[in-house]
């Protein structure tokens, strides 16, 4: 009876989420986003909506960008997660177990940032065959999982004695003794996603020894692993005493932490996420645009030919036009800046491991670049990327025209 009651409840309760205004609204806006996306268009999706629905619109991309974030980060505690809770009956039988698990898992974590970074300065320093390396590389690691779970797990006289008390023996199966070591390599090598993502946002002084840079990176990386499956491993040792609602509550509070303490290290870290949010909502677009304005509403005089690239056409003489970033563009303004903006916030989102003053002077030299900026009403600047052939240049733009470890970042990029 009570299980009849609950399957026409939950029934009613999934009916109640289709039929409503906010399910179709969500799945009807998804639809347009995916289609702008697709065509790569998202700065006209504002154009179609109010500000008061592009407010709930900005909220929710800043969520999915937070998640999927936390995602890359955290990948190895959710997957640390994942395998213990498919094993979590068995494991609570041996007093001791979860905590030798969490450890194989954070040592082979440790262990294999450190060979697969060593591994790449082979192959980049001396020009060892890449797939001999890795494959060196991936036995070293496999060797290690094998060895620390006989000495932690199957070896304990403890898990012995009470392997030896069940009627079903776990830790004596050969499935178990082949497959778990070579289970809880998975976490350690989902630490590639992370630290893809140091490679991608440090930077060093070009003057500076490259085995001292080296050194920091594989520094920077050990921290970025222990804040990556820390969560992970936390929530495991006192999910034993908790139930779902305190786990879920030791979550929300263990990975804002986690970030935060991230963003000591790694200081552009809220600004990517922020970034992302923003790009993902559509509202800015860091692509490089042309765009033309009326000469009664602001004469070519005012933008610089090198900064803006101005140039008109004979047969458009009521206009003139510009190349230009929109990075922010919502209600009736938009922001449009020079092409220049684009290196300069580059550099922004990256960090100087080897002189953290260098981050300040980045975001000051931001700062600078943003005030030549120019808001527009929408109504005073079109988008016109459609090619006119032989236009005439107010000014020509101005163009202009290394460490080993900086070119293995590259690299690894």
């Amino acid at each position: 009876m009570n299980i009849q009651l609950h399957k026409r409840l939950s029934r009613k309760f999934i009916i109640a989420i289709l039929t409503s205004s906010s399910f179709v609204t969500a799945c009807t806006f998804s639809v347009i986003w995916f289609y702008l996306a697709n065509i790569e268009r998202l700065d006209i999706l504002y154009d179609a909506l109010s500000v008061s629905s592009a407010i709930g619109i900005i909220f929710g991309f800043t969520l999915i960008s937070l998640l999927g974030f936390s995602l890359v980060i955290f990948i190895s505690s959710f997957i640390v997660y994942l395998i213990y809770t498919a094993h979590e009956k068995e494991f609570r039988n041996y007093d001791g177990l979860t905590h030798s698990f969490t450890t194989v898992c954070m040592c082979n974590s440790f262990v294999m940032c450190f060979v697969l970074i060593s591994a790449f300065c082979l192959q980049f320093f001396w020009d060892i065959n890449g797939f001999i390396v890795f494959a060196l590389a991936t036995c070293i690691i496999t060797a290690f999982s094998y060895g620390l779970c006989h000495k932690l797990i199957f070896s304990v006289q403890s898990y012995i004695d009470k392997d030896n008390e069940r009627t079903e023996k776990y830790l004596q199966k050969k499935s178990v003794k082949r497959f778990l070591p070579a289970l809880l390599i998975i976490p350690a090598f989902t630490q590639i996603f992370p630290l893809f993502f140091i490679a991608g946002q440090l930077d060093f002084i070009e003057e500076n020894n490259s085995l001292v840079q080296a050194a920091i990176f594989i520094l920077l990386s050990m921290v970025l692993i222990i804040v990556g499956i820390f969560p992970g491993v936390i929530i495991i040792n006192e999910k034993k005493n908790k139930n779902i609602l305190q786990i879920i509550t030791y979550a929300l509070i263990i990975i804002p932490v986690s970030l935060l303490v991230l963003t000591m290290i790694f200081r552009p870290t809220p600004n990517m996420i922020i970034n992302m949010s923003m790009s993902l909502s559509g509202i800015s677009d860091w692509r490089t645009h042309q765009y033309y304005i009326s000469i009664e509403n602001h004469p070519p005089a005012m933008f610089d030919g090198a900064l803006w690239n101005t140039h008109f056409y004979k047969d458009i003489s009521s206009r003139f036009f510009i190349t230009g970033v929109s990075i922010f563009s919502l209600g009736n303004i938009k922001l449009v800046c020079p092409t220049s903006i684009n290196n300069v916030r580059s550099a922004s989102l990256k960090t100087t491991a080897d002189d953290f003053d260098e981050y300040n002077i980045r975001i000051k030299k931001l700062k600078k670049t943003a005030m030549t900026c120019v808001p527009f009403d929408k109504k005073e600047i079109h988008l016109w990327d459609s090619p006119i052939s032989e236009p005439i240049y107010y000014q020509k733009v101005k163009s202009t025209g290394n460490s080993k470890i900086l070119n293995l970042l590259h690299e690894l990029k």
